[in-house]
């Protein structure tokens, strides 16, 4: 599939050039030095200090310099620290620039001897190249770009050592950089870098072979393979590297994971590619266009790391609208109830009322990376996230309210445990109106409506009813449960007091915790409280004929209670 991708890619690249990268491009925060050559010496032109904003990812673009600096500083970098023209301290590729961090100036790992050592490589690569393999690669770009100017170099390396120890503190502890460059045209900086990049743009030119005159070898973006990792190996072939890419193909993947890195940097982490175009997304965002394509999720790291790679058939952010219902009647709610047509919209309710907006920043955090404290809302974080990141991002809805039904429930069961009912009421609403819009069935809604009628006119009589079905018992246990916990003197009242009855697994369980809630409570109970009486007399002789409800126990343990609910004449 990577394949696929660098073709579009190279698409727009070759109709938009460098600019295609460079334009989002964003360099390391750090102090920029732009040093200007003259006659006979060097003169410093401009200090620019650029600094990302990590929350908003803008940055300061208004210097005069600042298009020059992205440019040559893109072309400059080394490609890892195992790749250094000389030292792993020093992080540029050529003589016109000169990258360090700021707290190795005066630590002892930026001396003159290393800087020597740098430029002397510089004057003479093949000192580095000697291998046959980088040898030959390094020939062959010398010969197209020409030698470098051992008198400009030597000119550069001479300021350097004469000024780098007086452009930082002595103290510092700063951790950003410090990047020399030298005002050289950009298309020096160009045929300097190419050097460096043609020669080590492969994984290990030891894995180079030479195919019909042309060179392939093993691409280093997102590949390790060295003798710690033999399990990377083909073993069951003559050439046992996972794959091979020619000199041009290996300079486009590398342009690609360029863009990435462009990307990643500035917040987009979402990159969605077809033949039409590349459209890449922060994580807040989701496509508001029917697409079909390749999805990349991302993440930036030492290099850029594709932490999800996925097909997509088709994904259409509008959706069959979902009905938001205020099932339990909330007089008070933070929710809008109205309809929700797009996977947006339900990706920002699920993340709102069920994971208190946890879940879209820790699709893929490691679970002991987690900062949350609540372990029922992560351990369901953990069990949906997958199944939830696939359909908000690539449109794939399969097990989706399998997942949620069990989670869902499981949430609401921890949001009344630590006692929040407003939340756990919120969530009960939701639960119902996915569930509804899922599978379809009978409304809660107007279940509950029914429920609440019969039972109302019920427990209001001189003489005892009875029960008719499974949902009235359910939904009267909910009712039971929350008016004894209601008679507690205690100064909180403890919700966790409810979990053995929404937790049961039989009626017998239920009916017996019941009984024991009434001997501990029935001290306080009148025994005017006909609305009671009835009510637990209904419950005590009802038996259920199918599984328990949890979600009839918990709309009666969340709705409004019947028992102290005001009649007609009590309101007037």
């Amino acid at each position: 599939m990577l394949a696929d991708v660098i073709k579009t890619f190279e698409k727009e690249y070759r109709n938009k050039g460098e600019n295609y990268i460079i334009d989002s491009y964003i360099p390391s925060d750090g102090e920029y030095v732009i040093v200007e050559p003259l006659e006979d010496d060097f003169r410093i032109l401009e200090k620019v200090i650029i600094k990302q904003d990590k929350k908003t990812r803008e940055i300061d673009k208004t210097n005069q310099y600042f298009d020059f600096i992205c440019k040559a500083d893109y072309m400059s970098k080394y490609i890892d620290s195992n790749k250094a023209i000389a030292d792993k301290n020093i992080h540029s590729n050529n003589y016109l620039t000169f990258f360090v961090k700021k707290e190795n100036i005066h630590n002892g790992k930026i001396t003159n001897i290393i800087i020597e050592n740098y430029y002397k490589i510089l004057k003479n690569p093949l000192t580095k190249y000697s291998k046959a393999n980088a040898k030959k690669l390094f020939q062959e770009i010398e010969k197209k770009n020409g030698k470098s100017d051992e008198r400009k170099i030597d000119r550069i390396e001479s300021w350097i050592k004469n000024n780098i120890y007086n452009l930082v503190e002595k103290d510092s502890k700063d951790k950003s950089y410090l990047k020399i460059f030298f005002k050289y045209d950009l298309e020096e900086y160009k045929k300097e870098s190419e050097k460096y990049i043609l020669t080590n743009i492969y994984n290990s030119n030891d894995f180079n072979v030479i195919i019909d005159g042309q060179i392939f070898g093993l691409p280093n973006d997102n590949m390790g393979l060295n003798a710690k990792k033999p399990y990377l190996e083909n073993k069951s072939r003559k050439t046992q590297v996972p794959y091979l890419l020619s000199q041009e193909e290996v300079l486009m993947q590398k342009r690609l994971f360029d863009y990435l890195m462009t990307q990643v940097s500035i917040g987009n982490i979402n990159i969605y590619l077809n033949e039409d175009k590349i459209k890449a997304l922060p994580n807040d965002e989701t496509l508001d266009e029917d697409f079909s394509g390749y999805y990349l999720r991302i993440k930036k790291g030492k290099e850029v790391e594709i932490h999800d790679f996925d097909t997509i058939g088709l994904y259409a952010p509008k959706i069959k609208p979902m009905k938001l219902r205020n099932v339990l009647e909330l007089e008070k709610s933070r929710l809008e109830y109205t309809s929700i047509n797009s996977i947006k919209g339900m990706k920002n309710i699920i993340n709102e009322v069920f994971f208190s907006k946890f879940l879209m920043a820790n699709y893929f955090t490691e679970a002991k990376d987690l900062s949350i404290k609540d372990n029922c809302l992560k351990r369901n974080l953990l069990i949906s996230r997958t199944t939830l990141f696939s359909w908000f991002y690539k449109g794939n809805k399969n097990n989706v309210w399998k997942i949620l039904n069990f989670s869902s429930l499981d949430l609401i069961k921890g949001s009344i445990n630590n006692g929040y009912l407003l939340k756990a009421s919120e969530q009960f609403n939701l639960r119902c109106s996915l569930s509804n819009y899922f599978q379809g069935g009978d409304n809660m809604a107007d279940v509950l409506m029914d429920v609440k009628n019969s039972l109302r006119e019920k427990i209001n009589k001189n003489d005892t009813e009875f029960i008719e079905n499974d949902k009235e018992y359910y939904f009267a246990v909910g009712q039971l449960v929350n008016y004894f916990i209601s008679l507690s003197k205690g100064k909180n009242k403890v919700h966790s007091l409810a979990n053995p009855i929404i937790n049961a697994k039989s009626d017998e369980r239920i009916k017996d915790e019941l009984r024991r809630m009434y001997k501990k409570y029935n001290y306080t109970i009148n025994t005017s409280n006909r609305r009671f009486r009835n009510l637990f007399a209904m419950v005590s002789a009802y038996e259920p004929e199918t599984k328990i409800e949890e979600d009839l126990i918990i709309a009666g343990y969340l709705h409004s209670s019947l028992i102290y609910e005001k009649s007609e004449k009590e309101e007037k």
